[in-house]
């Protein structure tokens, strides 16, 4: 063909065909239905899709399908840790076959960050370590931070003979400084070395837990109701489960304000009676001051010092009264969060005095219908918070029964710089759900939160089965 009859022909091709190399690329990438947020993720329906995830690493996404991998799997996130959501939507993804020199981590991901979240899945499949293996999990290399929750695993892992020595090996992490969750491992890891490192059922090791799931407080809801069950008859509200509480170390002890016929700030939920204990004597106990008649062989007057107090107001507008008594005892500002059932149009009266207080450290909460309404929480109204800003406080909490709070919300509250506080956490079944969901708070009425907190905090994991010899984890606490 000559050029003249070429030049036509060659116009012809990129007007007709007009897409480049890089945009031919470009298409085979999957495109996803949905926006990547909590409100609207990124479904997932294919391998292809699954193997998109770390195009944009920090994005929600959820499964729709059980997926079944085909050929070898190279895990996802290597070069960037996965900081977004996945929502396995409690479906599998099977046969998962990875054997990688190339990749030092290895798993579904490589490596979970610490905002990453991988939760409500099933995976199955094989991991074949190799002499380039520094750590393998069934679905994370390395949990750098983070959370993996509600997870089920049956991988197989195949520990190379090969595999250096400080390899760390684990059922759902082979290295974390997470937290695994609630997670179930009922697959194999046959140890082909002659001498081995760090093998768990759970986790090969753990390092220094971050990770911002974790509530930063955890709150004893009227000083924990019946923290012995049934049998206790503690009292909301009295000295003597206050007392008891602080032996469950909460980082707040909540407490129900009113006036009693005197005036007198006193704790109670109900109508004020005189045998009710006075709030300056409950202020006391938190500054290490044990009133007699108390055993103090049971008392640890420097956790006291520790511990937060939340004044959930039963009355409308005790702020200034309330400031006063904490000025007169001197009790740290940092040290208090004032809640309750204060109207909106009240506080947005003295917000010139709760700013004073805020702006000295104390913490201010204000539940949704307080604010606004609840409806204005779920539909995200611009109203709710022009109602916030019109308070003009440095800061402020949502504090909302948990199940108002779904992640679009929390997200859209994050988003506009309003942290969130969740209400009654009072079963198995209601921390389970809610714990690891990155709010400031929880309140509840047993010390299993508190327990909660403390393993998830120093192993790294909590609430988990695994069936087999080995130990949950291999080595506790070392990097």
């Amino acid at each position: 063909m000559s050029r003249r009859t070429l030049l036509p022909f060659l116009l012809f091709a990129l007007i007709a065909f007009p897409q480049t190399r890089a945009d031919a690329q470009e298409s085979q990438t999957p495109s996803f239905v949905g926006e990547g947020t909590a409100a609207t993720p990124y479904l997932v329906s294919t391998a292809e899709q699954l193997r998109a995830i770390e195009n944009a690493p920090n994005a929600y996404y959820r499964l729709v399908n059980d997926l079944t991998l085909e050929g070898t799997w190279t895990p996802l996130c290597q070069t960037t840790p996965f900081g977004g959501t996945l929502d396995g939507n409690g479906k599998e993804i099977a046969s998962m076959n990875v054997e990688s020199d190339a990749c030092g981590a290895l798993g579904l991901f490589a490596q979970i960050g610490e905002s990453g979240r991988v939760r409500k899945l099933e995976i199955s499949g094989r991991i074949t370590t190799t002499g380039a293996t520094q750590a393998a999990g069934g679905i994370a290399g390395r949990l750098l931070g983070g959370a993996v929750c509600d997870v089920e695993s049956r991988v197989e892992i195949i520990v190379g003979a090969s595999t250096p020595s400080d390899a760390s090996i684990g059922g759902l992490a082979g290295y974390s400084d997470g937290i695994v969750f609630c997670c179930e491992f009922q697959g194999k890891i046959n140890d082909e070395r002659s001498s081995g490192g760090s093998v768990g059922a759970m986790i090969g090791r753990t390092g220094a837990i971050r990770s911002n799931a974790l509530p930063k407080l955890v709150t004893a809801h009227a000083g924990f109701a019946a923290p012995k069950g049934a049998s206790d008859n503690s009292e909301d509200n009295t000295v003597a489960n206050i007392v008891k509480a602080l032996k469950y170390r909460p980082d707040v002890i909540e407490v129900d304000v009113q006036p009693n016929a005197n005036g007198v700030l006193v704790i109670t939920h109900n109508k004020p009676q005189k045998s009710d204990p006075t709030l300056e004597t409950v202020l006391r106990i938190l500054m290490g001051e044990l009133p007699e008649g108390y055993d103090a062989d049971e008392f640890d007057p420097d956790v006291a010092r520790q511990t937060k107090i939340q004044l959930d107001a039963k009355k409308d507008g005790l702020f200034r009264q309330e400031l006063e008594l904490l000025d007169a005892v001197k009790f740290p500002y940092e040290r208090v969060i004032m809640a309750g059932d204060s109207e909106y149009e009240t506080v947005l009266a003295n917000k010139e005095l709760i700013r004073g207080a805020v702006e000295r450290g104390l913490d201010f909460w204000m539940n949704p219908d307080r604010l606004a309404s609840y409806d204005d929480l779920a539909k995200k109204s611009e109203s709710f918070l022009e109602r916030v800003r019109a308070l003009e406080l440095p800061r402020l909490t949502v504090n909302s029964h948990y199940a108002a709070i779904t992640d679009e919300i929390a997200e859209w509250l994050a988003e506009n710089e309003l942290d969130v506080s969740v209400w009654t956490l009072n079963d198995k079944n209601s921390i389970r759900a809610n714990f690891l969901r990155g709010f400031k708070n929880v309140t509840s009425r047993l010390p299993l939160a508190t327990e909660t907190r403390d393993q998830c905090a120093t192993r790294g994991v909590y609430g988990c089965v695994y069936s087999g010899s080995l130990p949950e984890i291999g080595i506790v606490g070392e990097n």
